[in-house]
């Protein structure tokens, strides 16, 4: 505060979780005269609006720059998600594939604020939106898309998101009208959300009264590097403003306990003198239990909506937060279910299959083309099948029916801003900025996620982890939890803490081979109210596993060696199910069926088997595109990748495709797109939109 109140310096605050950054930032808006809050998001908006003086207004970057372009335009600003495809369009002349990379190259140029390119640049941007053509044509053609954007823009008064940003910083619009910028989530800025925030500061070209900036964040907390936010962007502001910086390290917020598995993610959070001890248990899934002011974090939304309705059967009052979500699954439902009559509950696969193929297909094909905002999207997409079809199967279970009101009414249930329910479940990007007395983490195992990017996915590990006030609780799945296969701990500052925090690694390791899993943990007493309780694993003899009869012949699931909970073994089938490969998708259905009936809590399968498909559907998800040509898309597994390779057709005949491939000739069923007489899950197979249209030939 005395740097705030005394000097005129640009301020930079790094502040861990739960040191009060947003308190001390609110803080200093009351020793300040008039000026900006910029919030990340719309909801941190309206909290803090309440809590600031008069003079300062709490606001997003993108609302603040649609109020310059509306107060600069004549008329309405015409928003259009698609402009970049527009552009796009009336710059580049190519296929289909050579259009969504360009569009995927301007946007990516305006985020990262490059109105001209060197050659170095040209060829990041080439590798970023993966373009297949000489990255020096960038050089030339993203100029000539800003050109073409800009006369949209004149003429039609034609924006989309970015512009909210790229335009007035470009054009000039409010320049060095904000005297005073606070920035909180400083680490999740673009350089162009950078250059936006100079602008209206007039700190950047010559101005007679420049503003002032005051920003805070931290780079263990960056978890939307996904959507184009630069890991220096911290350091960038801090030396171009030339920033003092002021270290919040302390986290007031979280125990000994849970700072010590949170500096596994991150060196710079430390505990607060005197902090008490706290308590982090690792429990299994499948038995734990909550009580009145639990919070459950999952990094996915369909395992809190499952333990949502499960809760929900017992009695317990559940809130899953998020309007943005529940928004999504009220539409899905009412796209899914059919709006007058019931819908049959073994009819709810297929239902959800059609209603998301044509959301699906389109983003498939990008993500084909190389769209890595098109494969996040098809993986939400996934999830959100997953939530759908969880809702449909309660509804519709107990008499084999249900209706769309009765699913829409379960989902307001669900989800719902209710601070008074039971228990809270979120995902973990909802959770930041949060904190709550104790947390479950639900299936820790699903971090880090294996598509994102490996530092944002530490970033989301330590948001997770630092949510907790008093206790922090690991919930695996039922094979994680089959072997111990714990989270492990960091390692507290050596003058930190009430008393030395031994590693719990002889309790928290992978058993040895011949270790028996229902072992107790070797714990040394006098160190025991200070670690991670353990609990013992329950004796082999537990539950009964169904042992049945797998009739195919190839590459059986059933009547292995490896029990699977059943429940697990179910929506990890119904997962291959909604594949667009046919072979994958029948071998799950036929698993599927063969479980009909079934009521023992374990079955017994060739795990082997199913990992097998599982890896060939991972690998199908994140396909790499064809060199461009022509040809018919032949997918082939090589090594860790799936690669579409352009064949050339030799015949088409009622029953077969047959084609070249390199010195290879192939035969292909022509229904199902597979390998004749050897078709399996690493085999060459016919992309599913290519096979259609060869259908029709």
């Amino acid at each position: 505060m005395t740097v705030v109140r005394d000097t005129g310096r640009h301020v930079f605050l790094r502040a861990t979780a739960g040191a009060g950054k947003t308190t001390t930032l609110v803080e200093a808006a009351w020793h300040l005269g008039r000026g900006v809050y910029f919030a990340y998001n719309k909801h941190a908006v309206s909290d803090l609006q309440a809590r600031l003086p008069p003079r300062m207004r709490a606001m997003t970057l993108h609302a603040h720059g649609y109020r310059l372009l509306h107060d600069v335009a004549s008329g309405p600003v015409q928003l259009h998600d698609d402009k970049a495809r527009q552009v796009a369009a009336l710059t580049v002349t190519g296929t289909r594939k050579v259009l969504s990379a360009a569009a995927r190259a301007w946007s990516i140029a305006r985020e990262e604020h490059w109105l001209t390119l060197d050659d170095t640049q040209a060829q990041q941007l080439a590798d970023r939106a993966e373009w297949e053509g000489r990255p020096e044509v960038l050089v030339t053609l993203i100029p000539a898309m800003h050109e073409v954007g800009g006369r949209l823009w004149e003429a039609q008064r034609l924006a989309d998101f970015t512009d909210m940003l790229w335009l007035p910083a470009t054009r000039g619009y409010g320049a060095a009208s904000v005297p005073l910028a606070l920035v909180d989530e400083a680490q999740d800025l673009t350089p162009l959300r950078q250059q936006y925030v100079l602008h209206l500061l007039g700190l950047t070209g010559h101005h007679d009264r420049p503003g002032r900036l005051i920003f805070v964040g931290d780079s263990d907390q960056a978890i939307y590097v996904w959507s184009g936010a630069d890991r220096e962007a911290l350091s960038r502001l801090k030396h171009a403003v030339d920033a003092v910086e002021l270290p919040l390290s302390v986290s007031f917020r979280c125990p000994q306990e849970v700072v010590r598995y949170a500096r596994a993610h991150s060196d710079f959070i430390r505990p607060a003198p005197g902090a008490n001890p706290g308590r982090v248990e690792h429990i299994s899934a499948e038995g734990a239990t909550y009580t009145r002011g639990d919070v459950v974090l999952c990094r996915t939304n369909a395992p809190l909506i499952r333990l949502a309705l499960e809760l929900m059967a017992k009695d317990v009052s559940v809130a899953v937060t998020g309007r943005d979500l529940a928004q999504r699954l009220r539409e899905g439902l009412e796209g899914t279910l059919p709006a007058q009559g019931p819908f049959a509950n073994d009819a709810v696969t297929d239902l959800v299959r059609a209603y998301l193929a044509p959301l699906a297909d389109p983003l498939a094909t990008r993500a084909a083309d190389g769209d890595q905002g098109a494969r996040r999207a098809l993986t939400e997409l996934l999830d959100v099948a997953r939530c759908l079809r969880y809702i449909a199967w309660v509804v519709s279970r107990g008499t084999g029916e249900g209706t769309r009101e009765d699913a829409l009414t379960l989902l307001a249930q669900l989800c719902r801003d209710d601070g008074d329910a039971d228990v809270l479940l979120t995902s973990v990007h909802r959770a930041k900025g949060k904190e709550w007395p104790r947390v479950t983490i639900l299936y820790p195992e699903l971090m880090p996620m294996s598509q994102g990017d490996p530092v944002e996915e530490r970033a989301v590990q330590f948001v997770a982890v630092t949510r907790a006030q008093q206790v922090l609780r690991f919930a695996y799945g039922a094979e994680r939890w089959a072997v111990q296969d714990f989270v492990s701990p960091g390692i507290l500052p050596a003058t930190e803490g009430a008393r030395p925090v031994p590693s719990p690694a002889p309790a928290l390791g992978v058993p040895s081979a011949g270790a028996a899993l229902s072992a107790a943990p070797r714990v040394d007493p006098a160190a025991a109210a200070s670690m991670a309780e353990v609990p013992t694993l329950p004796q082999r003899r537990g539950p009964r596993v169904a042992q049945l009869t797998d009739p195919r012949g190839t590459l059986p699931l059933l009547g292995g060696e490896t029990p699977i909970p059943l429940d697990l073994l179910k929506e990890r089938l119904q997962a291959l199910a909604e594949e667009h490969r046919r072979l994958l998708r029948s071998w799950a259905e036929e698993g599927l069926t063969l479980l009909g009936g079934v009521e023992a809590p374990f079955v017994a399968i060739h795990l082997p088997h199913l990992e097998l498909f599982e890896r060939a559907a991972r690998q199908a998800r994140v396909a790499v595109p064809p060199p461009p040509g022509t040809g018919i898309a032949v997918c082939v597994y090589e090594g860790p990748l799936l690669r579409v390779r352009l064949a050339r057709k030799l015949r088409v005949t009622r029953r077969a495709i047959r084609l070249s491939l390199g010195e290879q000739e192939l035969k292909f069923d022509r229904a199902s797109g597979e390998l004749l007489n050897g078709a399996a899950p690493m085999t060459p197979f016919i992309l599913p939109a290519e096979l259609s249209r060869l259908q029709a030939s």
